[in-house]
């Protein structure tokens, strides 16, 4: 009678998502546009709706009552880990681009790599170093001549072998009716 409780204590709980379980793998969930200082320094006074598109991206949201803004929205949410978010608003003047508001997350990909994802990166980059900083050895090249005259022995059969199915191949193909010497 006392386990009905816990049991369903325990069916309430697991039903919540923001409990974690450290064993459960939780997958990292990127939605919107990632915008960069890059991007953002490519925007020039004056530029068209479809310039500011193709530097950019599609925006996120347009509000349908003043069509003169764009909302560029970014929420990544890491399985592990703080949830990042990142809002710029770019805006229109006479269907020209003036100017944005908005800032960019700092290091951005810092903030988002998994520390286990950031430590395997760093192990591959010091393999590479470590590959890189290997100097080559020349192999010698294989000498035909030093196995001995074996190996023309099955060129020269080979080579007979080859002019014998030629000559029979001919006998078959050839138009000419065949001789009678009664």
């Amino acid at each position: 009678m006392q386990k009905l409780p816990i049991i369903i204590l325990i069916a309430l709980l697991a039903g919540c998502s923001n409990l974690r379980f450290p064993w459960v793998y939780r997958i990292d969930i990127p939605q919107g546009n990632f915008v960069t200082e890059e991007m953002l320094g490519d925007l020039e006074s004056g530029m068209t709706p479809e310039q500011v598109e193709y530097v950019l991206g599609v925006p996120t949201l347009i509000d349908p009552f003043t069509a003169d803004t764009w909302f560029y929205l970014m929420t990544y949410e890491p399985g592990k880990g703080e949830t990042v978010t990142q809002q710029i608003v770019v805006h229109f003047a006479g269907g020209a681009y003036s100017h944005y508001e908005g800032q960019v997350t700092d290091d951005l990909k810092s903030k988002t790599t998994a520390g286990s994802d950031r430590a395997l990166s760093e192990r591959a980059e010091d393999r590479r170093r470590d590959v890189d900083g290997v100097e080559a050895v020349e192999l010698p090249a294989p000498n035909p001549e030093a196995d001995g005259d074996s190996a023309s022995d099955s060129a020269d059969a080979d080579a007979a072998e080859d002019a014998g199915d030629a000559s029979a191949s001919d006998e078959e193909t050839s138009d000419a009716p065949p001789s009678s010497d009664s």
